[in-house]
Protein backbone atom coordinates (compact mmCIF):
# COMPACT_ATOMS: atom_id res chain seq x y z
CA UNK A 1 0.00 0.00 0.00
CA UNK A 2 1.66 3.35 -1.07
CA UNK A 3 0.74 7.01 -0.65
CA UNK A 4 2.28 9.80 -2.07
CA UNK A 5 3.16 13.05 0.14
CA UNK A 6 4.06 16.53 -1.76
CA UNK A 7 4.84 18.72 0.92
CA UNK A 8 5.89 22.60 0.30
CA UNK A 9 7.48 24.17 2.65
CA UNK A 10 9.64 27.61 3.18
CA UNK A 11 12.23 27.83 6.08
CA UNK A 12 13.97 30.81 6.48
CA UNK A 13 17.22 31.13 8.34
CA UNK A 14 18.84 34.14 10.13
CA UNK A 15 22.47 33.73 12.09
CA UNK A 16 22.23 36.08 14.95
CA UNK A 17 18.99 38.00 16.70
CA UNK A 18 16.38 37.46 13.94
CA UNK A 19 12.91 37.10 12.76
CA UNK A 20 11.61 33.85 11.90
CA UNK A 21 8.47 35.30 9.65
CA UNK A 22 5.34 33.39 9.30
CA UNK A 23 5.29 30.39 6.97
CA UNK A 24 2.43 28.86 5.32
CA UNK A 25 2.72 25.25 4.73
CA UNK A 26 0.12 23.06 2.37
CA UNK A 27 -0.07 19.43 1.63
CA UNK A 28 -1.84 17.89 -1.15
CA UNK A 29 -2.55 13.87 -1.16
CA UNK A 30 -2.26 11.90 -4.37
CA UNK A 31 -5.55 9.03 -4.75
CA UNK A 32 -4.23 5.78 -3.35
CA UNK A 33 -4.19 2.74 -5.36
CA UNK A 34 -4.90 -0.19 -3.14
CA UNK A 35 -4.29 -3.67 -4.93
CA UNK A 36 -5.92 -7.25 -3.90
CA UNK A 37 -4.97 -10.41 -5.32
CA UNK A 38 -5.80 -14.14 -4.74
CA UNK A 39 -2.20 -15.15 -4.37
CA UNK A 40 -0.74 -14.32 -1.08
CA UNK A 41 2.05 -12.13 -1.39
CA UNK A 42 1.46 -10.79 -4.71
CA UNK A 43 -0.78 -7.53 -3.52
CA UNK A 44 -1.85 -5.76 -0.68
CA UNK A 45 -4.67 -8.27 0.43
CA UNK A 46 -5.96 -11.36 -0.79
CA UNK A 47 -9.47 -10.26 0.31
CA UNK A 48 -11.69 -7.87 -1.46
CA UNK A 49 -13.76 -7.19 1.72
CA UNK A 50 -10.38 -6.51 3.64
CA UNK A 51 -9.48 -4.13 1.02
CA UNK A 52 -12.90 -2.60 1.52
CA UNK A 53 -12.30 -1.43 4.92
CA UNK A 54 -9.03 -0.30 4.90
CA UNK A 55 -9.43 2.49 2.09
CA UNK A 56 -9.92 5.77 2.54
CA UNK A 57 -12.13 8.05 0.56
CA UNK A 58 -10.76 8.74 -3.10
CA UNK A 59 -9.14 5.34 -3.15
CA UNK A 60 -8.80 3.01 -5.91
CA UNK A 61 -9.12 -0.73 -5.09
CA UNK A 62 -7.42 -2.97 -7.76
CA UNK A 63 -8.84 -6.72 -8.13
CA UNK A 64 -6.53 -8.78 -10.23
CA UNK A 65 -7.63 -11.56 -11.84
CA UNK A 66 -8.52 -14.59 -9.41
CA UNK A 67 -11.69 -16.02 -7.35
CA UNK A 68 -12.52 -14.16 -4.25
CA UNK A 69 -15.60 -16.49 -2.48
CA UNK A 70 -16.63 -13.02 -0.09
CA UNK A 71 -20.08 -11.78 0.66
CA UNK A 72 -21.73 -8.52 1.99
CA UNK A 73 -18.67 -6.29 0.52
CA UNK A 74 -19.96 -2.84 2.05
CA UNK A 75 -18.27 0.31 0.73
CA UNK A 76 -19.21 3.15 2.68
CA UNK A 77 -16.45 5.75 1.89
CA UNK A 78 -17.39 7.74 -0.59
CA UNK A 79 -15.01 8.50 -4.01
CA UNK A 80 -14.34 4.74 -3.91
CA UNK A 81 -13.99 2.99 -7.23
CA UNK A 82 -13.84 -0.85 -6.98
CA UNK A 83 -11.74 -1.53 -10.35
CA UNK A 84 -11.53 -5.33 -11.61
CA UNK A 85 -8.25 -5.99 -13.85
CA UNK A 86 -8.43 -8.97 -15.66
CA UNK A 87 -4.99 -10.35 -15.79
CA UNK A 88 -2.89 -11.62 -12.77
CA UNK A 89 -0.84 -8.93 -10.65
CA UNK A 90 2.39 -11.90 -9.68
CA UNK A 91 2.84 -15.53 -10.68
CA UNK A 92 -0.33 -16.93 -10.47
CA UNK A 93 -2.53 -17.92 -14.12
CA UNK A 94 -5.69 -17.00 -13.69
CA UNK A 95 -7.16 -14.63 -15.96
CA UNK A 96 -10.45 -12.36 -16.90
CA UNK A 97 -12.39 -10.55 -14.81
CA UNK A 98 -11.70 -11.19 -11.09
CA UNK A 99 -15.07 -13.49 -9.89
CA UNK A 100 -16.50 -12.47 -6.70
CA UNK A 101 -18.44 -15.63 -5.60
CA UNK A 102 -20.87 -15.40 -2.96
CA UNK A 103 -22.36 -18.08 -0.30
CA UNK A 104 -26.03 -17.87 -1.12
CA UNK A 105 -27.63 -15.74 1.45
CA UNK A 106 -28.28 -12.10 1.44
CA UNK A 107 -25.71 -9.47 -1.00
CA UNK A 108 -22.43 -10.37 -2.32
CA UNK A 109 -21.68 -6.60 -2.86
CA UNK A 110 -23.20 -3.42 -1.15
CA UNK A 111 -22.60 0.22 -2.08
CA UNK A 112 -24.32 2.85 1.10
CA UNK A 113 -21.51 5.35 -0.09
CA UNK A 114 -21.62 7.96 -3.07
CA UNK A 115 -19.38 9.05 -6.28
CA UNK A 116 -18.48 5.19 -6.63
CA UNK A 117 -17.55 3.02 -9.47
CA UNK A 118 -17.60 -0.42 -9.50
CA UNK A 119 -16.49 -2.06 -12.76
CA UNK A 120 -15.12 -5.20 -14.73
CA UNK A 121 -16.04 -8.20 -12.75
CA UNK A 122 -17.72 -11.23 -12.82
CA UNK A 123 -20.14 -12.19 -9.94
CA UNK A 124 -21.89 -15.04 -9.07
CA UNK A 125 -24.88 -16.14 -6.27
CA UNK A 126 -26.38 -19.20 -5.80
CA UNK A 127 -28.60 -17.80 -4.61
CA UNK A 128 -31.23 -17.99 -1.74
CA UNK A 129 -34.80 -16.34 -1.50
CA UNK A 130 -33.98 -12.75 -1.20
CA UNK A 131 -29.83 -12.29 -1.93
CA UNK A 132 -28.96 -9.68 -4.54
CA UNK A 133 -25.44 -9.69 -6.64
CA UNK A 134 -25.06 -5.76 -6.21
CA UNK A 135 -27.33 -3.57 -4.27
CA UNK A 136 -27.04 0.19 -4.07
CA UNK A 137 -29.02 2.24 -1.17
CA UNK A 138 -30.45 5.75 -1.07
CA UNK A 139 -27.12 7.20 -2.87
CA UNK A 140 -25.85 9.42 -5.77
CA UNK A 141 -23.42 9.44 -8.62
CA UNK A 142 -23.31 5.62 -8.75
CA UNK A 143 -21.98 3.67 -11.75
CA UNK A 144 -21.93 0.46 -12.13
CA UNK A 145 -20.49 -1.11 -15.36
CA UNK A 146 -18.65 -3.97 -17.70
CA UNK A 147 -19.26 -7.09 -15.16
CA UNK A 148 -21.37 -10.25 -15.41
CA UNK A 149 -23.48 -10.99 -12.98
CA UNK A 150 -24.99 -14.26 -12.50
CA UNK A 151 -28.12 -15.10 -9.68
CA UNK A 152 -30.74 -18.19 -9.60
CA UNK A 153 -33.84 -18.17 -10.44
CA UNK A 154 -35.95 -18.10 -7.02
CA UNK A 155 -38.13 -15.01 -5.70
CA UNK A 156 -36.62 -11.46 -4.99
CA UNK A 157 -32.81 -13.12 -5.93
CA UNK A 158 -32.06 -10.01 -8.47
CA UNK A 159 -28.52 -9.16 -10.21
CA UNK A 160 -28.98 -5.46 -9.42
CA UNK A 161 -31.19 -3.69 -7.20
CA UNK A 162 -30.91 0.37 -6.69
CA UNK A 163 -33.11 2.02 -4.51
CA UNK A 164 -33.93 6.33 -4.48
CA UNK A 165 -30.54 7.31 -6.17
CA UNK A 166 -29.77 10.21 -7.90
CA UNK A 167 -27.94 9.63 -10.80
CA UNK A 168 -26.99 6.31 -11.30
CA UNK A 169 -25.44 4.67 -14.35
CA UNK A 170 -25.96 1.14 -15.22
CA UNK A 171 -24.16 0.52 -18.60
CA UNK A 172 -22.97 -2.69 -20.30
CA UNK A 173 -23.62 -5.03 -18.01
CA UNK A 174 -24.46 -9.26 -18.56
CA UNK A 175 -27.23 -9.93 -16.31
CA UNK A 176 -28.27 -13.48 -15.95
CA UNK A 177 -30.71 -16.54 -14.16
CA UNK A 178 -32.04 -14.10 -11.83
CA UNK A 179 -35.79 -13.66 -10.65
CA UNK A 180 -35.40 -9.77 -12.09
CA UNK A 181 -31.98 -8.29 -13.72
CA UNK A 182 -32.54 -4.64 -12.92
CA UNK A 183 -34.53 -3.35 -10.41
CA UNK A 184 -34.65 0.50 -10.07
CA UNK A 185 -36.59 2.79 -8.48
CA UNK A 186 -35.16 6.61 -8.86
CA UNK A 187 -37.35 8.88 -7.60
CA UNK A 188 -35.32 11.98 -9.24
CA UNK A 189 -36.69 12.95 -12.49
CA UNK A 190 -33.80 11.97 -15.26
CA UNK A 191 -31.60 10.59 -12.66
CA UNK A 192 -31.17 7.15 -13.96
CA UNK A 193 -29.30 5.94 -17.24
CA UNK A 194 -29.73 2.08 -17.58
CA UNK A 195 -28.32 1.24 -21.54
CA UNK A 196 -26.21 -1.23 -23.53
CA UNK A 197 -26.87 -3.85 -20.82
CA UNK A 198 -27.82 -7.79 -22.04
CA UNK A 199 -30.07 -9.87 -19.66
CA UNK A 200 -31.01 -13.15 -20.41
CA UNK A 201 -32.94 -15.82 -18.77
CA UNK A 202 -34.60 -14.03 -15.65
CA UNK A 203 -37.67 -15.57 -14.23
CA UNK A 204 -39.83 -12.14 -13.95
CA UNK A 205 -38.69 -8.87 -15.59
CA UNK A 206 -35.07 -8.54 -17.58
CA UNK A 207 -35.73 -4.51 -16.62
CA UNK A 208 -38.21 -3.52 -13.68
CA UNK A 209 -38.97 0.30 -13.20
CA UNK A 210 -40.38 1.13 -9.80
CA UNK A 211 -39.97 5.14 -10.48
CA UNK A 212 -41.09 8.19 -12.86
CA UNK A 213 -39.14 9.97 -15.70
CA UNK A 214 -36.58 8.06 -16.57
CA UNK A 215 -35.08 6.77 -19.65
CA UNK A 216 -33.89 2.87 -20.61
CA UNK A 217 -32.43 2.44 -23.69
CA UNK A 218 -30.56 0.09 -25.94
CA UNK A 219 -30.60 -2.86 -23.84
CA UNK A 220 -30.58 -6.52 -25.56
CA UNK A 221 -33.78 -8.74 -23.18
CA UNK A 222 -33.64 -12.05 -24.12
CA UNK A 223 -35.50 -15.60 -22.45
CA UNK A 224 -37.36 -13.38 -19.81
CA UNK A 225 -40.85 -14.07 -18.84
CA UNK A 226 -41.82 -9.81 -18.98
CA UNK A 227 -39.03 -7.67 -20.97
CA UNK A 228 -39.71 -4.50 -18.98
CA UNK A 229 -41.78 -3.87 -15.98
CA UNK A 230 -43.11 -0.22 -15.83
CA UNK A 231 -44.48 0.07 -12.20
CA UNK A 232 -44.11 4.07 -12.87
CA UNK A 233 -44.89 7.23 -14.62
CA UNK A 234 -43.50 8.75 -17.49
CA UNK A 235 -41.05 7.05 -18.13
CA UNK A 236 -39.24 6.26 -21.85
CA UNK A 237 -38.53 3.14 -22.86
CA UNK A 238 -36.59 3.38 -26.35
CA UNK A 239 -34.41 1.16 -28.84
CA UNK A 240 -34.22 -1.53 -26.63
CA UNK A 241 -34.34 -5.18 -28.02
CA UNK A 242 -36.76 -7.35 -26.64
CA UNK A 243 -36.50 -11.29 -27.91
CA UNK A 244 -38.40 -14.23 -27.15
CA UNK A 245 -39.60 -12.88 -23.68
CA UNK A 246 -43.58 -13.78 -23.44
CA UNK A 247 -44.73 -10.34 -22.26
CA UNK A 248 -42.42 -7.35 -24.03
CA UNK A 249 -43.87 -4.89 -21.47
CA UNK A 250 -45.79 -5.43 -18.20
CA UNK A 251 -47.44 -1.89 -16.96
CA UNK A 252 -49.69 -3.16 -15.01
CA UNK A 253 -52.42 -0.96 -12.48
CA UNK A 254 -54.63 -3.40 -10.50
CA UNK A 255 -55.47 -1.74 -7.25
CA UNK A 256 -57.76 1.40 -8.56
CA UNK A 257 -55.61 4.32 -7.34
CA UNK A 258 -54.63 7.28 -8.94
CA UNK A 259 -51.34 5.58 -11.01
CA UNK A 260 -50.28 8.41 -14.15
CA UNK A 261 -48.83 5.83 -16.48
CA UNK A 262 -48.56 7.85 -19.84
CA UNK A 263 -45.14 6.20 -20.19
CA UNK A 264 -43.94 6.34 -23.98
CA UNK A 265 -42.66 2.99 -25.46
CA UNK A 266 -41.11 4.04 -29.00
CA UNK A 267 -38.36 2.49 -31.66
CA UNK A 268 -38.09 -1.02 -29.80
CA UNK A 269 -38.30 -4.44 -31.35
CA UNK A 270 -40.73 -7.02 -29.58
CA UNK A 271 -40.01 -10.35 -31.37
CA UNK A 272 -41.06 -13.62 -30.41
CA UNK A 273 -43.39 -12.82 -28.02
CA UNK A 274 -47.15 -15.02 -26.70
CA UNK A 275 -48.33 -11.49 -25.72
CA UNK A 276 -46.89 -8.30 -26.82
CA UNK A 277 -47.86 -6.43 -23.66
CA UNK A 278 -49.76 -6.63 -20.39
CA UNK A 279 -51.45 -3.33 -19.45
CA UNK A 280 -54.29 -1.76 -17.74
CA UNK A 281 -55.82 1.52 -17.51
CA UNK A 282 -58.27 2.96 -14.54
CA UNK A 283 -61.72 4.86 -14.97
CA UNK A 284 -62.68 5.34 -11.44
CA UNK A 285 -65.46 7.41 -9.53
CA UNK A 286 -64.23 8.62 -6.58
CA UNK A 287 -67.21 11.05 -4.39
CA UNK A 288 -65.33 13.87 -5.76
CA UNK A 289 -65.22 13.36 -8.89
CA UNK A 290 -64.03 10.83 -11.89
CA UNK A 291 -60.54 10.12 -12.20
CA UNK A 292 -58.84 8.17 -15.48
CA UNK A 293 -55.45 7.42 -15.26
CA UNK A 294 -53.40 8.17 -18.68
CA UNK A 295 -52.63 6.19 -21.21
CA UNK A 296 -49.52 4.89 -22.97
CA UNK A 297 -47.51 6.23 -25.93
CA UNK A 298 -46.45 3.73 -28.53
CA UNK A 299 -44.44 5.06 -31.32
CA UNK A 300 -42.93 3.04 -34.14
CA UNK A 301 -42.24 -0.08 -32.19
CA UNK A 302 -41.12 -3.25 -34.52
CA UNK A 303 -43.87 -6.03 -33.80
CA UNK A 304 -42.65 -9.44 -35.52
CA UNK A 305 -46.23 -10.37 -35.75
CA UNK A 306 -47.60 -6.78 -37.35
CA UNK A 307 -48.44 -7.86 -41.25
CA UNK A 308 -48.60 -3.94 -42.44
CA UNK A 309 -51.54 -3.33 -42.41
CA UNK A 310 -52.42 -0.39 -40.41
CA UNK A 311 -52.28 0.36 -36.50
CA UNK A 312 -50.83 -2.40 -34.31
CA UNK A 313 -53.28 -3.19 -31.74
CA UNK A 314 -52.12 -3.53 -28.60
CA UNK A 315 -54.54 -6.14 -26.08
CA UNK A 316 -54.75 -4.71 -21.99
CA UNK A 317 -57.42 -4.03 -19.64
CA UNK A 318 -59.39 -1.24 -18.79
CA UNK A 319 -60.54 -1.04 -14.83
CA UNK A 320 -63.69 0.57 -13.95
CA UNK A 321 -64.64 1.04 -10.27
CA UNK A 322 -65.71 2.68 -7.76
CA UNK A 323 -64.25 4.22 -4.22
CA UNK A 324 -66.42 4.63 -1.29
CA UNK A 325 -66.04 7.61 0.89
CA UNK A 326 -66.86 5.72 3.78
CA UNK A 327 -63.93 3.57 3.63
CA UNK A 328 -61.83 4.53 0.96
CA UNK A 329 -62.38 1.16 -0.36
CA UNK A 330 -62.46 0.76 -4.55
CA UNK A 331 -64.64 -2.17 -6.37
CA UNK A 332 -64.78 -3.02 -9.85
CA UNK A 333 -63.90 -5.04 -12.51
CA UNK A 334 -61.91 -5.31 -15.57
CA UNK A 335 -62.78 -5.15 -19.43
CA UNK A 336 -60.39 -5.98 -22.02
CA UNK A 337 -59.10 -2.39 -23.73
CA UNK A 338 -56.97 -1.65 -26.70
CA UNK A 339 -53.65 0.94 -26.69
CA UNK A 340 -52.48 1.46 -30.50
CA UNK A 341 -49.12 1.95 -32.11
CA UNK A 342 -50.36 3.86 -35.05
CA UNK A 343 -46.98 3.94 -37.29
CA UNK A 344 -45.36 0.76 -36.80
CA UNK A 345 -42.18 0.05 -38.06
CA UNK A 346 -42.21 -2.43 -40.71
CA UNK A 347 -38.15 -3.73 -40.18
CA UNK A 348 -36.37 -4.35 -36.91
CA UNK A 349 -33.99 -1.92 -35.82
CA UNK A 350 -30.25 -2.54 -35.47
CA UNK A 351 -30.00 -1.93 -31.64
CA UNK A 352 -25.95 -3.04 -31.10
Amino acid sequence: MKRKWLAVGIILLFVGTCTIPSVTSEQTYDKNIITVDDEPGDADFTSIKEAVNSSSPGDTIEVYSGTYPEQEICIVKDNTTLLGISHELGEGNDSGKPLIKGNGTGRVLRVEASHVIVSNFRIEHPGAFSSVCIFVSDQNNITLTDCIIRNSKKAMNEGIQAGDCDNIKIINNEISNCSSGISAGAQHPGSLTITGNVITDCMYGGIELHCNQQNVSGNRIRRCEDGIRIFGTNNIIYGNDIDNCPIGVYDPVFDFTENERGNTIAKNNFKNYSREAWWNRDVILYFFGLYKSKKDTWIGNYWDTWIGIGPHRILGWLGVGIVLPIDGVGYGFFIPWFEYDRHPAKEPYDIP
